[in-house]
């Protein structure tokens, strides 16, 4: 077969799928508002018609990126919260999980930033987001109880100090990884290590 046979047409789930990677990779650099649709389209090899075909604009776009990352990124390490063997091991592995220092978690948390400010403004990301936030401390709450249960962790409201857990993590998130920022990830981890050893375990 030449090289001049027409390429071969892909399934519309498989072409949003890799336009999506191809995006994810620009917005992490850019930014939403620098990203245009001709830069996806240039990154994902692919004319504008395509990009316009599978997105309305480029805020569906950021919003499928961040589906992705939630399968791609944060469930994996929500599992392994869910199954470490102590609910003070789960913790951990959020805490350490949620805010590594590599590469990678630096652009998932970039891509965060610019969608919490998206939905500030857009109630159909806003619910997503709400969603997103239910299940999180759902899990949180989880671990909580599973710590009280097994005795590694000292809490009274799982519930109500998932909430708090979190929005600890989101408050430590928004300075660690903005650029040029004067607290580390590492920083950001000690931190809410030792609001856990303070907060939530015996001292005996």
């Amino acid at each position: 077969m030449g090289s001049d046979a027409p390429r071969k047409r892909l399934p519309p789930e498989v072409r949003r799928g890799m336009l999506l990677a191809a995006a994810r990779g620009v917005i992490a650099e850019r930014g939403l508002h620098a990203t245009t649709v001709r830069d996806v389209a240039a990154a994902g090899e692919v004319a504008v018609g395509t990009v316009t075909y599978h997105f309305s604009s480029m805020e569906e776009v950021l919003a499928g990126v961040l589906e992705n990352e939630m399968e791609q990124y944060s469930a994996e390490i929500w599992s392994r919260a869910a199954s470490a063997p102590t609910g003070l091991a789960g913790l951990g592995v959020l805490v350490d999980g949620l805010l590594a220092s590599d590469v990678r978690t630096h652009e998932h948390w970039k891509l965060w930033l610019d969608f919490w400010a998206l939905a500030a403004h857009y109630p159909q990301y806003a619910s997503w987001q709400s969603r997103v936030y239910r299940d999180l401390h759902q899990l949180t709450a989880d671990i909580l109880r599973r710590g009280r249960a097994d005795g590694s962790l000292v809490v009274k409201d799982p519930a109500g100090e998932a909430v708090e857990f979190i929005a600890l993590l989101d408050g430590l998130v928004v300075q660690a990884y903005l650029p040029g920022s004067r607290l580390s990830p590492a920083r950001a981890r000690s931190v809410l290590h030792s609001y856990v050893r303070t907060a939530m375990t015996r001292h005996d």
